[in-house]
């Protein structure tokens, strides 16, 4: 279940952000891997979060964090197709041109230890996606951008809140679409797919999960 009291706790974002570099620093400098967080919000708008350098190359990465399910052990992710901002139709950020992002850093199965004081974090798995391979997996699926977003205007225009099952992904295994109609105010339109068979495909890799 959401909890109520991450905000005060741990500071949302910016304490779990702390976490965080801590991990990285721990995991990926050994490897030959630097890291720097940026805070210039311009650049954050355009996906890129943190700067993962080694000796040959940069990428530019996007945390992803699943705040919103604290405590809980989630095998998928949602990938944003499309919202609606003010009322108005907005493309999401997986398929947002304006986004520079090479690699989304997924962070899910956030747990807390609520023994003694504040909270900290017990549990946490961060899984690297490559965008550029997601989306060429995608394709090979028969799920091209055009076919998506074909569907996922069907999907909007028929106004059914849940789940809906695309015919080229295994639901049990690979993924589904998500319509949140009735719980969520932008309405978000995601592509929920499961982080074993990204990792699977080569298009993913668990970086950290303990």
């Amino acid at each position: 279940m959401p909890d109520s009291n991450f905000n005060e706790d741990l500071n949302n974002e910016a304490k779990l952000a702390e976490h965080l570099d801590k991990i990285y620093s721990t995991i990926l400098n050994p490897n030959g891997y630097t890291i720097e967080r940026l805070k210039d919000l311009n650049l954050q708008h355009k996906g890129i979060d943190l700067i993962l350098s080694n000796s040959n190359k940069s990428f530019y990465v996007d945390e992803k964090a699943q705040l919103d399910y604290l405590n809980t052990s989630l095998p998928t992710f949602a990938f944003e197709l499309s919202y609606l901002k003010q009322g108005r139709w907005q493309k999401g950020w997986l398929y947002d041109k304006t986004k520079e992002t090479d690699i989304y850093f997924l962070i899910t199965n956030i747990h807390l230890n609520r023994d003694g004081g504040a909270k900290e974090l017990s549990r946490i798995k961060i899984t690297g996606v490559y965008r550029d391979k997601l989306i060429s997996l995608l394709q090979k699926k028969g799920l091209t951008e055009s076919k998506l977003f074909h569907i996922e205007k069907e999907l909007r225009q028929s106004g059914k809140h849940g789940r809906y099952q695309l015919q080229q992904l295994n639901s049990k295994t690979e993924g589904i679409l998500y319509f949140s109609k009735n719980n969520k105010s932008e309405q978000p339109i995601n592509l929920v797919l499961k982080l074993n068979w990204l990792v699977k495909e080569n298009v993913g890799k668990i970086i950290v999960q303990k």
